[in-house]
């Protein structure tokens, strides 16, 4: 992986979660600028990264369009495995952040919350976790939380 196009990606992944808690939207040409990156970023095969950008899709009617278009730029960025550990990641971070707010009555059930900035930490923490992981022991933490 290379360390411009690594650095290149987490910058417009923090862009993009600034900008989605400032007004609840992501902007396609972040989302763009991230696909820059695609040849750069993964090993996986084309077509798996192809797979990997299409599956977010089936996220529509639960997510907004943003959400949606940046996890389809990450998978084909990084390929199908690192967009299910994003996933699983932001799902779980956001969830628990608006689970709290409920209870902390901070929230209704009813209102919005951002979710760019949970994806956006989720992909940074995957794109990052090679160069903090001293053994494999790590990879194989996250392997086995998602063995089927």
């Amino acid at each position: 992986m290379n360390t411009i196009f690594l650095l290149w990606t987490i910058f417009w992944l923090l862009r993009i979660a600034i900008e989605d808690i400032r007004s609840f939207t992501i902007p396609n040409r972040f989302t763009l600028a991230i696909l820059l990156a695609a040849p750069f970023l993964s090993a996986a095969p084309f077509g798996m990264r192809l797979l990997a950008a299409v599956l977010p899709f089936c996220l529509v009617p639960f997510l907004g369009m943003g959400d949606v278009k940046l996890y389809s730029a990450l998978g084909f960025c990084l390929g199908p495995m690192p967009l299910l550990r994003i996933a699983c990641g932001s799902l779980l971070a956001g969830g628990l952040y608006a689970a709290a707010l409920l209870v902390l009555r901070k929230a209704k059930k009813k209102d919005r919350i951002a979710f760019g900035p949970f994806i956006a930490a989720s992909a940074a923490v995957i794109l990052l976790m090679p160069y903090f992981a001293s053994t494999d022991a790590m990879w194989a933490i996250s392997r086995s939380m998602l063995a089927v």
